[in-house]
């Protein structure tokens, strides 16, 4: 009998793997309709570009002091049911309010130094409500299961949500909702996506607090935690040990240098502005670029299973450097064909001709299919380092250890968004925000390249070289399981 087969893994049935991960998609409405946000700062309230870049990489700060705080709060607050939807709820709420606030209740009505401090307080309150939910949201897969196969399953179900929402919402907004406006992002138009995305979010947290009805219970978190045999395990965590943890914990410290380095490229890469150059002006068409994009996620879907199938097989670290490999040659190379189309003006024959659709097509797939992959390993990555946690310092923390990696995330992410204006300002654009119709123009065009595709070229980059230090294998993780299961039966022994 294998070492694996010895440990007793607590599992999740189909339903609860399948609807209780369907927080992500709230994550990614929300995450979507702040993509926007430069284009009512500039809209609603008078804001210039650049002050919005200014804006949006403090609030990302002060984002990241609070995910201090609020995982504090999280590992403290432990009532006898409904831990983790008592977080979704509230963050739901919380962060709906603050979006009502900025693309509706307050825009056009105020201007100046008043628009501003307006504006930016509701930009912190969306950040507070949407860490208090996203860091439940972050805690769902640890507490459904510890079974390494089920953690493959977890992080696909998972990535399935953060990649087909995108892809419909997408779809929704360019052949149903831009056109009413002329294809322009104007204030009515805002408005109108802000109510979709806050109704589809609240579906999603409805639905993830039914799933977690079995599993969201005082039991599951206390289970992971040595009753007699460590002090140290009983303490309240601070700052002073949060520090501790990620100085000791070196697969920690690793994963958030991975997952870090990707964000703020794709943080970037997503913002509105920067697929307006892309989309809007290179290619010239919402309509081909999404349709375009829709069935390179959906055949890419495909990479996200073979992924998820990995992570069971090989360890998340291996499946995490192959695809990230992958993901960084398609980049490579997608510079290179746009480059070509571009120079010989095929580039806006994309969604019309039948060459340039099928080369940018088919770099997507793979480019978008690989990115699925990475993504589906960083999911079952935070489980595997929660409990290598446990057994390093009889810590079980899923909530700590999901905030210090989404901490530093988010300090290192905040200039994404700075990153896209200042650039973006570069180019011409200082008062007034890109639109479809304007001129494609080399500067435009290598702008775009960069931002698109050269700044993930840079986080892959880093990624690959952070996972020779995360020593997290498939056959280090067994043994992890082992000690966690035997650290357990004794803690019912000693009860």
């Amino acid at each position: 009998m294998s070492e694996e087969k010895k440990v007793e893994y607590r599992r999740a049935n189909w339903f609860e793997l399948i609807f209780g991960m369907a927080n992500n998609g709230n994550g990614i409405c929300f995450y979507l309709l702040m993509m926007y946000a430069s284009y009512i700062a500039t809209e609603g309230y008078g804001i210039a570009v650049a002050t919005m870049g200014i804006i949006a990489t403090v609030t990302r700060l002060f984002d990241a002091v609070t995910d201090t705080l609020i995982g504090w709060l999280f590992d403290v607050v432990n009532p006898k049911k409904g831990k983790l939807r008592l977080f979704l709820v509230i963050g739901f709420v919380v962060e709906s309010l603050a979006a009502f606030a900025m693309f509706n209740w307050a825009v056009g009505k105020h201007s100046g130094v008043q628009g501003l401090v307006i504006f930016v307080l509701a930009y912190i309150l969306y950040f507070i409500g949407y860490t208090l939910n996203n860091i439940a949201g972050g805690a769902v897969g640890t507490v459904l299961t510890n079974d390494p196969k089920q953690r493959g399953m977890v992080g696909l179900i998972g990535t399935m949500y953060s990649y087909i929402t995108p892809m419909v919402f997408n779809t929704i907004i360019s052949f149903l909702i831009l056109p009413k406006y002329d294809n322009q992002y104007n204030a009515p138009m805002l408005k109108e996506a802000c109510f979709l995305y806050a109704f589809v979010g609240g579906i999603f947290v409805l639905v993830a607090c039914i799933a977690l009805w079995r599993k969201d219970t005082i039991e599951i978190f206390e289970s992971g935690k040595p009753k007699k045999n460590s002090d140290e395990a009983d303490q309240k965590l601070n700052l002073k040990e949060m520090w501790k943890i990620l100085k000791g914990n070196k697969p920690l410290q690793m994963m958030v240098v991975a997952t870090a380095s990707d964000k703020i490229a794709t943080t970037t890469a997503s913002q509105s502005l920067v697929n307006t150059l892309l989309a809007g002006i290179l290619i010239g068409s919402y309509k081909a670029s999404t349709m375009v994009g829709n069935v390179s996620m959906i055949i890419g879907i495909l990479f996200a299973f073979v992924g998820g199938a990995m992570i069971g097989k090989t360890g998340t670290k291996t499946t995490t450097v192959l695809w990230t490999w992958v993901s960084l040659i398609a980049n490579a190379i997608m510079i290179g064909a746009c480059f070509i189309m571009f120079s010989t003006g095929t580039m806006t024959g994309i969604g019309v001709a039948l060459i340039p659709t099928v080369v940018y097509c088919g770099l997507m797939i793979i480019k978008q299919g690989a990115q699925m992959a990475v993504t589906t390993a960083n999911t079952a990555m935070i489980a595997d380092v929660t409990d290598y946690e446990l057994t390093r310092s009889g810590h079980y923390i899923p909530g700590i250890v999901a905030n210090i990696k989404s901490l530093l995330d988010k300090i290192i992410s905040a200039f994404g968004n700075a990153i896209a204006a200042f650039m973006i300002a570069f180019i011409g654009y200082k008062t007034t925000t890109p639109q479809m119709g304007d001129p494609a123009t080399w500067p435009l065009f290598w702008m775009s390249m960069f931002l698109s595709f050269g700044l993930p070229i840079i986080g892959f980059a880093c990624t690959i070289v952070s996972m020779k230090w995360y020593h997290l294998t498939k056959e280090e993780m067994v043994n992890v399981a082992n000690e966690v299961h035997e650290m357990r039966e004794n803690a019912k022994a000693e009860a």
